[in-house]
């Protein structure tokens, strides 16, 4: 009898608190036009740095990693 009369307790107590849970819901899903621009801004400023970061590595891919022909000895005459 005992159990019975403590699951009517916690049952008293757990359909308001799940009531009152699903009707807040909505609120937090309810999404802040100002925090929307910020994610923007911040999604834009990712796209830009990515799409700057993708350049410098195209420009490292097409410069002259080689050696150069002729070495540079300014002293050279000199020694």
């Amino acid at each position: 009898m005992r159990v019975l009369a403590i699951a009517a307790i916690v049952a008293s107590l757990a359909v308001p608190a799940f009531i009152i849970a699903s009707l807040t819901m909505p609120a937090f899903a309810a999404e802040d036009p100002n925090k929307a621009e910020q994610y923007k801004a911040a999604e834009e400023k990712r796209k830009e740095a990515d799409e700057i970061e993708k350049a410098y590595k195209d420009a490292i891919k097409r410069t002259d990693r080689g050696q150069p022909a002729k070495k540079a000895d300014p002293w050279g005459n000199m020694r």
